[in-house]
């Protein structure tokens, strides 16, 4: 894997830009991973207005950025967000916007979100197990998310990505049963490595790498790298493998035990309008303003410092031990 490893790049390209935008910080689950300590919502007064959202993204299109992903918290929680895809799509109908759900509320909404303009979806499936499930996320949830998976490849999403926090003690023994799923359904799934967000010794034991999930996983099937030119779309910062006798490749990001940086473009918004300069900073800068008083130059200054500024900051190797929880900076 000693391709993706190297210095994260120091200047701001828009065409690679890949913004991710939080709408809410609120979720319906919670896991441990993630919201390990509960935090009061924002209200959703003080969230990005979609007016707010459709202008923070024409200010990147005007400059040459076309991928989008929107998350949480939960997204599907934020009120009306299939008229916030239709009015993005309706604007911006060249952009790669998708979606990283946890599912629970998927299937009311697939065919809609499919219908507004929504290209592609991410859904969350830790474990197949019902008590872990339940364990995990605090919700009985699980036959939700299995139906929330096929109702999004019956609407039209094409690809429907599986996305797999790796839990030591939790799931390692589940990961061929994951990959015989989601292959044999014709999904993809990425399996990634826990990122401990907590000021907690002890969450570093949770750490379980994808080294180890290969390893597990090479006792049932056979892998072979998979060529640059055959990653999926919004492949990001994983590392796909193709598996002996089955049509769709498997994905591995080593978000902790190896350094992706020169892989990563992305910029992260919160619900609140906070710019998150790299997931491993705890350094924020509120736009909120910027954006509703229509300030898009000072915007584009602020964005090019904040890429810029990102590797000199950044701590020697990964370090994950911030304090903003992931439920807010959206994964």
């Amino acid at each position: 894997m000693s391709d993706w490893i190297g210095p994260r790049p120091h200047k701001l390209d828009w065409s690679d830009l890949y913004l991710r935008l939080s709408v809410t910080d609120a979720c319906n689950f919670r896991c441990q991973y993630c919201r390990p300590v509960i935090e009061e919502y924002a209200n959703e007064s003080e969230f990005l207005s979609f007016e707010g959202i459709e202008r923070l993204i024409g200010w990147c299109y005007d400059r040459g950025s076309r991928k989008v992903r929107l998350t949480g918290g939960e997204p599907l929680l934020r009120k009306n967000l299939p008229d916030l895809v239709r009015r993005l799509h309706s604007r911006f109908p060249d952009i790669d916007l998708s979606l990283s759900t946890n599912g629970l509320r998927l299937p009311k909404v697939a065919k809609e979100l499919k219908e507004a303009g929504l290209n592609r979806i991410n859904i969350s499936l830790d474990t197949l197990n019902r008590e872990k499930f339940r364990d995990l996320t605090g919700v009985d949830g699980l036959d939700t998310v299995l139906d929330s998976i096929e109702k999004s490849q019956e609407v039209g999403f094409d690809p429907v990505k599986l996305n797999v926090v790796l839990l030591r003690g939790s799931n390692e023994d589940e990961l061929a049963d994951l990959v015989r799923f989601a292959l044999e359904r014709n999904l993809y799934i990425r399996f990634i490595e826990y990122m401990p967000h907590c000021k907690t010794e002890t969450n570093r034991f949770k750490v379980f790498s994808s080294r180890e999930a290969l390893d597990i996983l090479s006792k049932e099937f056979q892998f072979s790298p998979l060529e640059e030119k055959h990653r999926p779309i919004g492949s990001g910062p994983a590392r796909y493998w193709k598996v002996k006798g089955y049509d769709l490749p498997i994905g591995l990001i080593s978000s902790v035990t190896e350094d992706i940086c020169a892989n990563c473009h992305r910029l992260r918004v919160t619900a609140r309008g906070e710019l998150v300069r790299c997931i491993q900073l705890d350094l924020f800068e509120n736009i909120r303003d910027m954006i509703q008083e229509n300030r898009q130059e000072d915007f584009y200054s602020i964005m090019e410092a904040a890429y810029e500024q990102r590797q000199p900051s950044r701590p020697e190797g990964h370090v994950f031990f911030l304090g903003m929880q992931l439920v807010r900076t959206g994964g």
